[in-house]
Formats: C-alpha cells, sequence, structure tokens
C-alpha cells in the first residue's frame, strides 16, 4: 500500500446523519471509481476530509484504499480511469451488432427525430452484413455476439428477423461465440404469439418498451400516426408478458419525461404494482433529449428532473419494484466507442451510433461510418469513437466530473453536437446514498455497513 494516501477526487457523499440504531452521526460515501458504497463515521469522514489519514485504523485505510476511496497522492486520477476504459475496450469479448430491420414505424411521437419510410433490410444488405461481422469475428477474439434489434419499430420487420436470426446465429456458433439478442419495441405489436416466437424461437432474452405514463398523457405523445391511441394495447402486452412464467426474458419499461407529462409518472408506478408487474419488469423514467431536433427545449430543468425522479424512486421502493440507485463502473460508454461495434438500418447504412439513422439532421453530418456494400470508413468511426482520447485531453466536462467512472461520458454524440447528456444521477447521488441506506437497513442491515 502507497506510504501517502489521500481522499479520491472521485467520489460522492450524502448528507450528515444520525444512525438511531448507532446512536452516531454517520455519512454514505460512494467511490465512483470502484462503484463501491461505505456507510462511515462522520468523526472518520471529517479525519479523511482534513487529510488525516495516517490517525485513522489501518485496517479502515487498507479497505477504503482497496476501493480506490483513497489514492496514492498525486495520482493522475483521470488517466487511470481513461487507461482502465481503454483497457475495457481493448479486451472487450463481445462484438456487439445492432440491426435496424425496417424504417417503418406506427407512432408519431413528438419528439422522437427519426423520418420513417415503408423500407426493409434487404436480403443483400443482411448477407453483405454478415460478411462484415464475420471478418470482424476472424480477426478477432470474441467470446459472444450481442445482437439488438433496433427502430424505428423493429416488430414491424419481423420477416427480416426471422430470416437473419438463423444466419447470425450460425455464424456465432461457427466462431465459437455465443449468441443473445434484445430488442427495443413500442410494444405495440407484442402480442402473446409475438413474443413467444422471439424469445423461443429467435434467442431474445431482454425486451425493452416504453410507456410515457398513464392513458390520457401516453396516447397525447405516443399516438399512432393517424391518431389512433396506443396505451391500452401496449399496457395489455406488458402485463401479458411479465406475467407469464414459460419465457425466460428480462423486461424493462422506460418512461420517457419532459415538462408536460412528468405528472403522469406516480400514477403509472401505482397502476404497475396494481397490475402485480413490478418484481417482474424494470421500470426507469429518462428526460427527452435532443434527436438531432427541438426536443429537450420541452425538457424538464436538469435539477427539477433529479429532484422528481428521488420522489420516484421513493414510490417505487413502497410499492415493492427493484430501484437501481447505485449505477455501476461503466468502462465502456455505448456503441461508439467499440473497436468493431455497429448499427445497420434499413437501408444498408452502417453507423457507430443508434441516435444517427434516420435521423433528416444527421444525413449530410459524416455520422454514417460506412455501407454495407462498401464496407466501412474507419475514419468516419473516430468521429465518436475518439471520445476517451477527448475526455483525456480535457475537451469535456466529463475530464473534472467526479461520475465519469459510472458515466462514461453519457453520450459522445451529445457532446459532440453541443448539448450536456449528463445522467441525473449527478445531481442527485446523495440523496440516491440515502435512499440506498434506508433501503438495506430495511432489508439486509450489514449489506453497506463498512
Amino acid at each position: 500500500m502507497p506510504e501517502s494516501l489521500e481522499l479520491s477526487h472521485y467520489h460522492v457523499v450524502s448528507p450528515r446523519f444520525v444512525d438511531e440504531r448507532a446512536q452516531a452521526a454517520r455519512r454514505v460515501v460512494f467511490a465512483t471509481r470502484t462503484a463501491e458504497v461505505r456507510v462511515l463515521d462522520d468523526n472518520l469522514w471529517q479525519q479523511i476530509g482534513a487529510g488525516r489519514i495516517s490517525e485513522i485504523d489501518s485496517t479502515i485505510v487498507e479497505d477504503l484504499a482497496g476501493i480506490k476511496l483513497l489514492v496514492a497522492a498525486g495520482e493522475n486520477e483521470l488517466a487511470s480511469i481513461v487507461n482502465q476504459n481503454n483497457a475495457a475496450i481493448d479486451r472487450n469479448p463481445v462484438l456487439s451488432l445492432v440491426v435496424c430491420p425496417t424504417a417503418a414505424c406506427q407512432l408519431g411521437c413528438p419528439y422522437c427525430g427519426q423520418e420513417h419510410t415503408n423500407r426493409w433490410l434487404a436480403e443483400h444488405h443482411q448477407t453483405a452484413f454478415l460478411a462484415i461481422a464475420e471478418n470482424k469475428l476472424r480477426a478477432g477474439s470474441y467470446r459472444a455476439v450481442q445482437l439488438c434489434w433496433f427502430g424505428a419499430e423493429p416488430l414491424l420487420g419481423m420477416k427480416v428477423i426471422r430470416a437473419f436470426t438463423p444466419r447470425i446465429r450460425r455464424l456465432a456458433e461457427q466462431y465459437g461465440c455465443k449468441y443473445t439478442s434484445r430488442i427495443i419495441t413500442n410494444g405495440l405489436a407484442l402480442t402473446s404469439d409475438r413474443a413467444t416466437e422471439l424469445v423461443k424461437e429467435y434467442s431474445v432474452s431482454n425486451i425493452d418498451l416504453t410507456l410515457d405514463g398513464v392513458a390520457a398523457l401516453h396516447n397525447e405523445r405516443r399516438s399512432m400516426k393517424n391518431g389512433r391511441p396506443t396505451f391500452d394495447r401496449i399496457f395489455q402486452n406488458l402485463v401479458a408478458l411479465a406475467s407469464r412464467d414459460d419465457l425466460d426474458v428480462e423486461i424493462k419499461l422506460r418512461t420517457n419525461v419532459d415538462a408536460s407529462n412528468w405528472q403522469a409518472v406516480s400514477p403509472l408506478i401505482r397502476m404497475l404494482a396494481d397490475a402485480g408487474v413490478q418484481h417482474r419488469i424494470g421500470y426507469y423514467v429518462a428526460p427527452i433529449h435532443s434527436w438531432g431536433n427541438d426536443a429537450d427545449k420541452a425538457s424538464l430543468p436538469r435539477e427539477e428532473f433529479a429532484s422528481h425522479e428521488i420522489e420516484w424512486f421513493a414510490e417505487m421502493m413502497l410499492n415493492g419494484f427493484d430501484v437501481g440507485l447505485i449505477p455501476p463502473r461503466k468502462p465502456i460508454v455505448c456503441l461508439a466507442v467499440q473497436h468493431d461495434g455497429m448499427l445497420v438500418d434499413a437501408s444498408g447504412g452502417l453507423f457507430n451510433c443508434t441516435e444517427a439513422p434516420y435521423v433528416p439532421t444527421h444525413q449530410d453530418d459524416s455520422l454514417q461510418t460506412g455501407d454495407v456494400t462498401e464496407g466501412e470508413n474507419r475514419s468516419a468511426r473516430q468521429k465518436l469513437g475518439d471520445f476517451n482520447t477527448h475526455v483525456a485531453a480535457g475537451k469535456y466536462p466529463c475530464s473534472t466530473c467526479r461520475m465519469l467512472p459510472v458515466c462514461g461520458g453519457a453520450c459522445p454524440k451529445g457532446w459532440l453536437e453541443g448539448w450536456r447528456p449528463c445522467p441525473s444521477a449527478l445531481d442527485n447521488m446523495p440523496d440516491r446514498l440515502l435512499l440506498a441506506y434506508v433501503s438495506s437497513i430495511r432489508s439486509e442491515p450489514a449489506a453497506m455497513a463498512s
């Protein structure tokens, strides 16, 4: 252990509180370099903050150094984190592929930046994409192929899913790779039969859906292009899927929130609990952001969203949801920074970002990294792929942010476009820590103690 230690820059601490069980003032501290949490006596925290590390019991010092709350004095921590992130990218054993089987979608969501057309990924484009994927598998040392069916609305492209899945599974098997897939869908066409087909025949193990609150507000935002409401069908599909014991599938539900519908989150939480699905789904709320449009102008102020989110977390906990309060370490921020990860859209265009296809404002700004018939342009990948290099050089506020290790920078495209994609945890992490402590003493009293 280094002789000289100091408090890491990469930490978040809760407000001081009195632990009635211990009759002592305490703090919850989050070491973001390792995503580890400790509950410390306030006196101990004051010692650490004052730099009096030598006065602290060696066992405690060893533990806090082990979780990188205490680090070698003078360490360039930003360089350490970026180097770890780059090393994780270099040894990433998963080839991530995203396939948009169609450019069509039934919905006309006002905040969506995509332009939808009746186009499907042609067979010759599927073949060309598989050839590129095979070259990556042949040249790399991958142990898994992870495919995401993405949109527009992928369930409108079932003919592509049916044709493409056996081929990519065979390719993965040929190179000794495990194959898994997920689908991100609006849920409108996710009938019981369709869910069975996806999971049992086409290896889909994760399904992500969206409901923007309860019926009245959801239908104002996520109606069909002909104006017909969608809430009832999506909710029924969700409940039916979550109630099934014969399907091995993880379900996530997202609510997109701005200033016009944040009030609909709490009623939806209660509605989901009343339906008895809270133990079978992962539920989260996300602020509306720019998709190359002005959707972010309708968003709640960051601090206001973060405050509401704490209220939603508390309500979810009371209703039996599993709440993800503590973000994990995130060395690989997204598809953009991966060496070989790629997305193909229904026209055969290649990208390393899921928010670029079908967005008119991105048609001429070089976010496309190639075409399946011509191959990839490696230099075009670096427009987003060099994100960690820019962070290390201090180009973005991520370079000084305490949350960088568990955020990873959030969204390279967002920073490139000049909007701030910081997660809500940046603003409400101290309150999350207090909620996590309350949860731990209710369920497993020793879970967070140091």
